[in-house]
């Protein structure tokens, strides 16, 4: 079991079944007021956003017709995000936006993927699959975002990403909520 999922497990029974979160669609830009967990002094990294995205579906059938509603989300977790003392620089800020950006990014990606899906036999196992790629396809540019610019230490790097990501939200506007 990853220390990550863990630690969210943890959360999640200290405070009943609830981690503090926010969503895109309800607050799109960092502060450094949202990184309040204990940083991670053993950490070669001087701040860390921890983000995810989620999703939920029903079915419904109404006259042979089948009908699938979804909602897709973008997470920001506070009490999982933190940066080190003295640390708290409008630069790093702009470095972990974009973490949170590429979050984003891959919610409105799978919605585009669940409006242009037409339900199987296999609805179930068919979204399962859906959401397991675009998971692994946003982990996977988080990892290269982080590789390529060094943890915001590769400036020429980071503006190059930084005008990636804006132009692929834009490409997938239309999928915000």
């Amino acid at each position: 079991m990853s220390k990550l999922f863990a630690i969210i497990l943890v959360l999640v029974f200290a405070n009943h079944g609830y981690v503090e979160r926010f969503s895109y669609a309800e607050k799109s830009t960092l502060e450094w007021s949202d990184f309040r967990g204990e940083p991670n002094l053993k950490s070669d990294f001087d701040a860390s956003v921890n983000t995810g995205i989620t999703y939920q579906w029903s079915i419904s059938k109404d006259y042979g017709k089948i009908e699938l509603k979804y909602d897709v989300d973008s997470f920001c977790y506070p009490s999982l995000s933190w940066v080190k003392k003295g640390q708290s620089t409008k630069y790093l800020l702009v470095h972990e936006q974009l973490h949170f950006d590429i979050s984003e990014l891959h919610a409105r990606i799978m919605r585009k993927k669940l409006q242009e899906y037409r339900p199987s036999n296999n609805v179930r196992k068919d979204l399962n699959t859906m959401y397991k790629r675009v998971e692994r396809m946003r982990v996977n540019m988080q990892e290269q975002y982080d590789k390529e610019t060094e943890h915001s230490k590769n400036k020429e790097s980071q503006m190059k990403w930084e005008n990636k990501v804006e132009n692929l939200m834009w490409y997938y506007r239309n999928f915000s909520k």
